[in-house]
């Protein structure tokens, strides 16, 4: 059957989805309402308990039972960047969280897709209210938050809502810029990491997460979301190529550039960087490494490298920084810039493009730092 239209391309994985489940005896498709557990109970260390694995009889009468698709997170159309920087977890981590959320044996497959824009888990579970107590509380152990804080943040869809929920995340139908690419190499990699050996996706995730890579796949080539779309790179580009003039009193052309952090930000931010004119920008990151790989990717700029310990000075000869690391507390604050004498001098744009945050909010009290 050929599918024309974003949502005639989507209902088609949908349906290949739910008849996967079917012949799987599993209804994970279920279209319920799932109330809102508003009194979960939630208690316990955060990382200092050891939970039990369930043995190979608990898991088959689990799979015996019937399994339900869940999706429970934060995005930017549901939560403040304070709350979502709260759970955010690197990639490398993913599985080892996952593993955390099916360790009491009331979920029985989960996987956790964490960007800049949404931090998403995804589960099976045969009792839906048993499993989302659960999940509630190790999101509220995970994020230090109250229970009834992460409530009012806190999206939660099951059966037919859930499966479309991630497809219209792979598609770029939820991102901050419709049509965007990078969601669905990282829908791709959240699928990939629940089919490890240490990944907890099981046969109902698994599949589901590979249609909806499918989905986001056949979204882009037969229709034109992706024409024109830009990324939040592309946007930090554009956002402070408008403003140089009006900030910095100077050009965009003319202005300094550095990058705090040498990941796949920083890669697609340099690019959209020279596509308008970019001639040289300074790199600030831990190690040599990545940088001279984009040395390498990008021979016809001029890219300076520098390590953490010349930070300050890179910011301090600088127009205008933009960060994109991992870091999971502030890098630059109001307190480090006055430290470093840049509090009332000349101008400076800051521009984050990280989360967690790398720029702390007082930062911009300073009155010189647009």
């Amino acid at each position: 059957m050929r599918c024309n239209s974003i949502f005639s391309v989507l209902s088609c994985l949908v349906a290949s989805t739910a008849a996967f489940t079917v012949t799987n005896k599993m209804n994970p498709l279920s279209t319920t309402a799932l109330p809102m557990v508003a009194n979960a109970e939630v208690g316990g260390q955060v990382n200092g308990q050891m939970k039990r694995r369930r043995t190979k009889e608990e898991r088959i009468e689990a799979a015996s039972k019937g399994l339900q698709v869940h999706v429970v997170g934060l995005s930017i159309h549901h939560a403040s960047v304070e709350v979502r920087e709260k759970l955010a977890i690197a990639e490398a981590e993913w599985n080892a969280a996952s593993q955390d959320i099916i360790a009491d044996g009331t979920v029985a497959e989960a996987s956790v897709l964490s960007t800049c824009n949404r931090f998403e888990v995804y589960y099976s579970a045969a009792d839906a209210r048993q499993a989302m107590a659960s999940v509630t509380k190790y999101l509220a152990q995970r994020s230090g938050l109250p229970v009834s804080l992460l409530r009012k943040n806190l999206f939660m869809l099951e059966g037919d809502d859930a499966v479309w929920h991630i497809m219209r995340v792979a598609g770029g139908l939820d991102s901050l810029v419709v049509g965007e690419g990078q969601i669905l190499s990282q829908v791709r990699q959240c699928h990939l990491h629940s089919i490890e050996e240490d990944g907890c996706g099981g046969k109902v995730l698994s599949r589901m997460l590979n249609q909806a890579v499918a989905a986001g796949k056949r979204v882009r080539s037969e229709t034109a979301i992706s024409k024109g779309s830009v990324s939040i790179s592309s946007a930090a580009t554009e956002l402070s190529q408008a403003m140089c003039l009006q900030d910095l009193n100077l050009p965009f052309s003319e202005a300094r550039l550095a990058v705090i952090g040498a990941g796949t930000m920083t890669r697609l931010l340099i690019t959209h960087l020279a596509s308008h004119g970019l001639e040289r920008i300074t790199i600030v990151n831990r190690s040599m490494g990545r940088p001279k790989e984009l040395q390498e990717q990008f021979p016809d700029l001029d890219i300076e490298i520098k390590l953490v310990d010349e930070l300050w000075d890179v910011i301090g000869r600088s127009d205008i920084v933009y960060t994109a690391t991992s870091s999971v507390d502030p890098i630059i604050d109001k307190q480090l810039l006055q430290e470093h004498g840049l509090d009332g001098g000349r101008p400076m744009m800051l521009v984050d493009i990280s989360v967690p945050r790398n720029i702390a909010e007082d930062a911009k009290n300073v009155d010189n730092i647009a």
